[in-house]
């Protein structure tokens, strides 16, 4: 018997493809990293706080004055006027401060200073604790003009400023004082408590009876308390805080209702500018004034195109891969 063999047929074997070293796993865990490192700079932008609405400003000198390595005390002279300017988000201010105190370091130094900023100046401390070593005249003002433009939110009604002043002043013999007391609490303007006890003195403190403050422009302003407790001193204060709306549709100041005045006026010195400077120990930003808002911004863009590039990494892996690199090289 005769037996044929019949041969098998060749089958074309087929080229097993060799993973690459950046297929698999490997690729997987380099995607994996790109997501968590843009979750960590999500996490690190919504930890940062949020920016403030607006920065505002304290001015805070001529405090805790007392004697120098010269001697005793000898005048206390300090002012502050402050030109506040808002409309709707946009805000500005002037502020210019005098200072004559001798013989001891007084915010020094002692002389004219004009500070200019974006922010507004919504704290005023000055002539607080001061000179109660000896007996001579204390002299210290406020000037304050708000200016609120009509496209500023809560500018809402004028309405009088609360006063808290000359509660516990003058009670030594012969003490004379010619403020009423008027013990508000979280008043507006807080000044004058406190002070001239030493007997034989005098407190005069007065608040500008035109004085009006709108929500819009939050001011507080204390001076002049638990100062010149000695026998013989003058305390001599005075506040003023004016503000001016523009009417809406006219383009004219609006108009307000005016309550019964609270003091007599005192006249009081705007002194000029004589030079310019800025003058850090008496201006000094609040904690109002933070710029994290900026680092949140630039840490969550950050994130974001990471995250866009570990995605556009993903689909073109997925959906391209060696092959469209290959078609484009080879049309290359």
């Amino acid at each position: 018997m005769r037996t044929d063999t019949i041969p098998t047929p060749l089958i074309p074997t087929q080229a097993v493809p060799v993973p690459s070293p950046s297929s698999g796993p490997t690729w997987r865990w380099m995607v994996m990293a790109l997501i968590m490192l843009s979750g960590g700079f999500s996490i690190a932008g919504l930890a940062l706080p949020a920016p403030a609405q607006a920065a505002t400003l304290a001015v805070d000198q001529c405090n805790g004055h007392g004697p120098g390595a010269a001697g005793a005390t000898t005048a206390l002279k300090c002012t502050v006027t402050v030109v506040n300017t808002v409309n709707g988000t946009t805000t500005s201010s002037t502020t210019t401060v005098t200072r004559l105190c001798t013989l001891g370091p007084c915010s020094t130094p002692n002389g004219t200073f004009t500070t200019r900023s974006t922010s507004l100046v919504t704290v005023i401390r000055q002539c607080n604790s001061s000179d109660n070593d000896a007996a001579h005249a204390i002299t210290c003002y406020v000037n304050v003009i708000n200016k609120i433009g009509p496209d500023t939110p809560d500018r809402g009604q004028l309405t009088a400023p609360g006063v808290n002043q000359c509660v516990g002043s003058a009670t030594g013999g012969g003490g004379k004082v010619s403020c009423q007391p008027a013990p508000v609490s979280g008043a507006t303007i807080t000044q004058c408590n406190g002070s001239g006890n030493g007997g034989g003195g005098a407190v005069h403190c007065t608040v500008d009876p035109q004085s009006r403050i709108s929500r819009a422009i939050p001011i507080t302003v204390n001076q002049c308390n638990g100062t010149g407790n000695v026998g013989g001193s003058t305390v001599t204060c005075n506040a003023s805080v004016i503000t001016r709306i523009t009417d809406t549709a006219a383009g004219k100041p609006a108009p307000t209702t005016t309550p019964a005045a609270t003091s007599t006026t005192a006249p009081t010195a705007t002194p000029a500018p004589s030079q310019s400077s800025q003058a850090a120990a008496a201006v000094a930003q609040n904690e109002n004034g933070s710029t994290a808002g900026s680092s949140s911004g630039g840490l969550m863009l950050g994130a974001a195109l990471v995250l866009a590039a570990a995605i556009g990494a993903l689909l073109f892996r997925r959906f391209g891969g060696m092959d469209l690199v290959r078609r484009l090289t080879r049309r290359a």
